[in-house]
């Protein structure tokens, strides 16, 4: 195993660090100190050709100015209903940015933080210390963001936290994947183990119905070509994918999703432990600039791993509250097969 710490730019007049690590067999990830953004996956295809397969942009200031491209995000991944939750019988209001609901932890999550970094162990580790005044939910809160690599090609992060009072956490890192060597993903292939999606509301909140994926564009249980599946969701409901599905109890070992490009022969398994995968399919993305060129619709799809959104508004979507003084650890795990 290979580790590099070096300059990637500045932002604000801070030094911004990318951190690389790369394995025997040539894969490599890096992630920069900047929203703790997982910049590069890069691994061959099948005829040995090596590339990134994120949707990367090339510099701090290109990265704020469109949010959330492969980005870490806490405290709380997804939306939450006007901004309001209630702990143990008291209610919290925190910053709305997104109407009257509050988007992937607010104006001030994980995302918008130039983390502190280093590399120990043949790991990158990202710390940060958020105090409850700077993003406005209760409790301040040590977080830490690990990144590992092995030889068997698969990448993990991993984020723990620690509050001074309950809180809640979240967390996941907001991938956007594209493993072919085109400008969109309409050859590639998902396969989802979820029975069920979340009904949302005009606000993308959840109504707190769970639906049937049957019989419908929803269903990625035998997989699906993501262009069909885009066509079918225009059709049937008049959008592409935005959408949050519930995993089903599973076995560790087995992964909640597999990307696959029949092209290229590159695929990426993701494992996770909770309970729901958003995918989203942007095809708004004109005027941003990522490493592969000028953005087109459908130039990747977004996979997060994470627990149910808005969760402490509905019962029965999980458990999400840190409680203070003690630590919580949550990992997502993604393996490169070529």
């Amino acid at each position: 195993m290979q580790a590099k710490k070096e300059l990637f730019d500045k932002y604000n007049d801070q030094d911004i660090q990318k951190f690389t690590l790369t394995n025997d067999n040539g894969v490599s990830i890096s992630v920069i100190s900047l929203g703790a953004t997982w910049q590069a996956f890069n691994f061959p295809d099948k005829n040995g050709k090596t590339a990134n397969v994120l949707l990367s942009q090339a510099s701090s200031k290109e990265i704020m100015a469109n949010q959330y491209f492969c980005q870490a995000i806490g405290r709380t991944a997804g939306r939450i209903t006007n901004g309001t939750f209630s702990i143990k019988g008291t209610e919290y209001h925190v910053d709305q940015n997104e109407g009257n609901t509050t988007l992937h932890g607010g104006p001030h999550g994980f995302n918008t933080q130039v983390w502190n970094g280093s590399i120990e162990d043949n790991k990158i580790v990202l710390e940060k210390h958020i105090d409850s005044s700077e993003d406005s939910f209760p409790g301040n809160i040590d977080v830490k963001i690990t990144w590992t690599l092995d030889d068997d090609n698969t990448a993990t992060v991993t984020y723990s936290a620690k509050s001074d009072a309950d809180t809640l956490f979240n967390p996941t890192q907001h991938a956007y994947f594209n493993l072919s060597d085109a400008n969109n993903v309409y050859g590639q292939s998902l396969t989802i183990d979820a029975d069920n999606y979340l009904e949302l509301n005009k606000d993308k909140t959840p109504s707190g119905k769970m639906i049937s994926v049957a019989g419908s564009a929803y269903d990625f249980r035998s997989g699906q070509n993501i262009k069909n599946g885009i066509d079918d969701m225009k059709a049937s409901v008049g959008h592409t994918y935005d959408e949050v599905y519930v995993i089903n109890d599973h076995k560790a070992e087995n992964p909640i999703a597999t990307l696959s490009d029949p092209d290229s022969g590159r695929q990426v398994s993701i494992f996770s432990n909770r309970n729901a995968l958003v995918v989203f399919t942007p095809d708004d993305l004109d005027g941003v600039k990522f490493e592969r060129g000028a953005g087109v619709p459908h130039m990747g799809i977004a996979t997060e791993a994470q627990t149910l959104p808005d969760t402490p508004n509905h019962k029965g979507f999980g458990n999400i509250v840190l409680p203070a003084g003690e630590e919580k650890s949550y990992s997502i795990s993604y393996k490169a097969e070529f």
